[in-house]
């Protein structure tokens, strides 16, 4: 009796013993969610490789039936001057083009809306706006020969812009955002050019063209410049990070383009004439960026 009782004692206490023996099951760590409003700031770099255009005034003037202006003499001349046209540029009139890289810094902020739509994808908006100080210069001097020499220089620069996007992002994990971008973008731009002559021989282009430039040595003889509020598009990508359950840091790639901007270079006193020279710059831009996100 006395060892069934002990047996007995021993089979009632036995599962509250085995069951401390037991692991504790973790609770599980919840996912992070992306979806709510944001704001920021970020600071980055842009940068464009394009070329300015030179064109001339050529044209067969109504009345008379000449052809060719005297700008169009001018950005001929360049052609060839530059190598970039044989001769017959003064029959096939290319246009004179100036390699021109401008860059510089770009900063500012930005707010949005992410929508969390299932477990791996995230949609969402953003707008942004910039300032920029991205700015670049070419100036070519044709070589020293006989006769006139001539010279072109230009500039162009981006001051600021903006987007209004829409995003669409991949989740790597619950915190890491894969995502691509684009919308509308806008920005305002300043563009300018000349041409000169560095020598001390001037050109009298006057007998026989539709239009005349008469200008000393030493002279500029066509300027002009252009500001302006250009509209366009943009589109890119990133990876976003959250770090903290209100703070995210992203990295970011865009391509602005606003379009073209177009310079009219008109005759430069002392001068004169009526001939005049278009030229047309790209108002494109590449942005890298980092950025910090706060979310409310």
């Amino acid at each position: 009796m006395i060892a069934a009782g002990v047996v007995v004692s021993g089979m009632m206490l036995s599962p509250p013993a085995l069951a401390a023996d037991l692991p504790v099951k973790a609770k599980p760590v919840p996912l992070y969610n992306w979806t709510g409003w944001y704001g920021g700031v970020n600071a980055g770099y842009g940068w464009q490789d394009k070329s300015a255009a030179y064109t001339g005034d050529y044209f067969a003037d109504p009345v008379t039936g000449l052809g060719g202006g005297a700008g169009t003499v001018f950005t001929d001349s360049l052609a060839i001057s530059s190598l970039q046209a044989s001769e017959e540029a003064a029959v096939n009139h290319p246009a004179y083009r100036q390699s021109l890289r401008a860059s510089g810094f770009t900063g500012g902020g930005q707010f949005g809306y992410n929508w969390q739509i299932d477990r791996n994808w995230v949609t969402g908006f953003e707008a942004d706006l910039q300032y920029a100080d991205a700015k670049g210069s070419a100036l070519f001097e044709a070589p020293e020969t006989p006769g006139v020499r001539l010279s072109a220089a230009s500039s162009h620069q981006l001051d600021w812009f903006g987007t209004l996007r829409g995003r669409i992002g991949y989740l790597i994990t619950d915190r890491f955002l894969a995502f691509g971008t684009g919308g509308l973008a806008y920005g305002g731009t300043k563009a300018q050019a000349t041409i000169s002559i560095i020598g001390p021989m001037g050109w009298n282009v006057d007998t026989g063209f539709a239009t005349r430039i008469i200008c000393p040595g030493f002279t500029t003889c066509l300027a002009g410049s252009s500001s302006q509020t250009s509209v366009g598009w943009t589109a890119g990508g990133g990876l976003e990070y959250a770090v903290l359950p209100n703070v995210t840091i992203k990295a970011e790639y865009l391509h602005i383009d606003l379009g073209d901007q177009n310079v009219k270079l008109t005759v430069q006193s002392p001068a004169t004439g009526n001939g005049f020279v278009n030229v047309k710059f790209s108002n494109a831009y590449d942005i890298v960026r980092m950025g910090m996100n706060f979310r409310f």
